[in-house]
């Protein structure tokens, strides 16, 4: 028997503050996607390394990420750049495609 284990991973420019509105409106219909129902999602919060970098705290707030119910989510600060945080958000995903195995 072949599972599949979906995840989502999304990424948002941290430093691009005039595009928040519309990417948490782009966000927002991907997790109201039927068949994404449950999925667990990372978010990447990209560009920390840029001073006009907004902090994933700010980010979660302004996307409202914590009304989400309905599945596991996390943000990750991080920068494709340097690498920092991919590392990270990538464990967080590993854990939850673990524990949806269980």
């Amino acid at each position: 028997m072949i599972t599949s284990i979906l995840f989502q991973i999304y990424v948002i420019d941290s430093a691009d503050r005039k595009r928040f509105e519309e990417t948490g409106q782009e966000l927002a219909e991907l997790l109201d996607e039927e068949k994404l129902s449950g999925v667990p999602v990372l978010i990447f919060a990209n560009k920390q390394d840029l001073l006009t970098a907004a902090p994933a705290s700010e980010i979660a707030e302004g996307l409202n990420l914590h009304t989400i119910r309905d599945r596991m989510w996390q943000i990750q600060s991080c920068s494709a750049l340097t690498g920092e945080g991919i590392q990270e958000g990538m464990n967080w995903v590993c854990k939850s495609v673990n524990s949806k195995k269980k």
